[in-house]
């Protein structure tokens, strides 16, 4: 009993430490530019408590200061003994520090300024090793696509199942069994990899999904159960349709909020930026703000950006105008970078040295972020090949068996049932393919994007991809079996 609480604290602490370690870096940013503007341990963490963007800190911070408030703790000796208690080592390296250089009489300011330096090299090497991690996951799952689909060519080629049979040539029927393995495989890595990259936009709203998801594939059981359409072979086309239906409002939806929360990650550092020349210049902060806000360049942000600046105008408080950008922005980066300027603003500390800090702060999260996602990019393309080596290739495949098979004079009987098995075989094959070309999208838009819903469009394209492969392969527009037909003799 003792070892699974100790088990289940020490699982619990490792948890938190990876909170603390996402959250730190901007902790440290928020104290520094807050020390710069002259505001002491207790005024910063005061602040902090009502920044609910950091949940992780702002929990650890509340029970510093109730040891402060009820106990009548000294605020450096309740940051001592805390020091002494978080999940993090890091966290209580930097307490330890900031304790140290106030005691001891030393530049503050400095120390912090150093330690959110390397607190942001520290999150970028994170973030490197997550990619490292992903990419592992990647190439395991592409792997295990392809040795399943190599298998069931090669069952199916021979004739025979190895698993049920003596390995004669006699008829038996395909392994549609092996089917079933790649899709379940793409949802298990898609489980995998659910906490390994997380997304500044939050997924879309299951019963949104289930409003225009589960129509189409209503439709799409009762012809198939029906079949209604058997005669036309067109059951992996009827599915895939549907899945393109399925797809395509989720996907022009995370289409729209991406689109607005990259150009918003792209514009912060440039109005941070601008407010910190204005400021050089001798504007006011609100006037600074109003001045950068009111640019048009930053795309679909635009809107967002001069509403703020009409808000400042008209006398709105900063507090006010944050929660209205909280409800249009989900982006952690853009969010926390407006909450500690409007912060430092509104608490009289929006000095040039201070503002600065913050650009140069916001210029790093927008480009590690950016790095990540082009480190990522790539695997886009991991989508598409799964299509064309696993998808295409094993239709063409095994069409160009069956055609083979026909061409032989060996047998001439059953020549009915002999035709009607390689349709049977191709279609159960293409309807398999089209739903792992759609599983393939959602985890492709997993990885790439941290969002599942990000990977509807990715589905979408690589559905219609493959159903035009199939089109090409029932029309014969490459026939392999012709190519490798004898020539007949005249």
């Amino acid at each position: 009993m003792l070892s699974l609480k100790k088990l289940d604290q020490a699982d619990y602490e490792k948890k938190q430490n990876k909170k603390i370690e996402r959250e730190l870096p901007y902790f440290i940013t928020i104290m520094s530019l807050l020390a710069s503007s002259g505001f002491g341990p207790y005024t910063i963490l005061q602040k902090i408590k009502d920044i609910n963007l950091l949940p992780v800190i702002q929990t650890e911070t509340i029970k510093i200061l109730k040891k402060i408030d009820m106990l009548g703790v000294d605020p450096l000796t309740a940051l001592s003994q805390a020091k002494d208690k978080p999940s993090s080592r890091a966290l209580g390296e930097f307490l330890n520090g900031y304790v140290s250089a106030i005691q001891s009489g030393g530049n503050v300011v400095n120390y912090l300024k150093s330690k959110m330096s390397s607190s942001y090299d520290r999150l970028e090497n994170l973030e490197k090793q997550s990619v490292e991690k992903l990419s592992g996951v990647v190439h395991g799952w592409l792997t295990m696509q392809i040795v399943i689909l190599a298998v069931f060519i090669l069952v199916a080629a021979i004739g025979s199942n190895p698993l049920t049979s003596s390995g004669d040539q006699t008829q038996s029927d395909p392994p549609y069994l092996l089917l079933i393995f790649s899709p379940i495989i793409s949802i298990a890595f898609m489980k995998i990899v659910q906490k390994m990259n997380t997304s500044n936009i939050p997924e879309i709203e299951l019963k949104k999904l289930l409003k225009f998801c589960l129509p189409p594939f209503i439709v799409v059981i009762v012809l198939i159960a029906s079949n209604v359409l058997s005669n036309f072979h067109a059951n992996a086309y009827i599915l895939g349709i549907a899945l393109v239906i399925a797809s395509l409002w989720p996907a022009l939806k995370f289409q729209k909020i991406y689109t607005i929360n990259i150009h918003a990650e792209s514009a912060t550092p440039q109005i941070l930026r601008d407010i910190t020349e204005a400021r050089k210049a001798g504007m006011g902060p609100e006037k600074c703000i109003i001045h950068a806000c009111k640019r048009k360049d930053f795309k679909s942000f635009n809107i967002v950006a001069n509403t703020i600046a009409n808000k400042l105008e008209w006398g709105i408080p900063m507090s006010n105008i944050f929660e209205t950008l909280q409800k249009e922005m989900k982006n952690f980066q853009v969010l926390v970078s407006f909450r500690i300027l409007f912060e430092i603003i509104s608490s009289g500390g929006g000095n040039v040295n201070t503002l600065d800090s913050l650009a140069d702060a916001s210029e790093k999260i927008h480009n590690i972020a950016k790095n990540k996602r082009d480190m990522l990019q790539p695997y886009v393309i991991v989508g598409f090949m799964l299509i064309v080596i696993t998808g295409f290739t094993t239709l063409l495949t095994i069409d160009s068996f069956a055609e083979i098979n026909q061409g032989k004079d060996v047998v001439h009987t059953n020549n009915a049932q002999q035709n009607t098995a390689p349709n049977s075989l191709l279609e159960v094959v293409s309807i398999a393919v089209v739903a792992q070309a759609w599983l393939a999208g959602l985890f492709i838009g997993k990885i790439t994007k941290g969002a599942y819903s990000g990977g509807f469009m990715f589905s979408l394209l690589l559905t219609v991809i493959t159903m035009a492969s199939i089109g090409m392969i029932q029309l014969h527009v490459i026939n392999i079996g012709s190519i490798l037909k004898p020539a007949s003799s005249t």
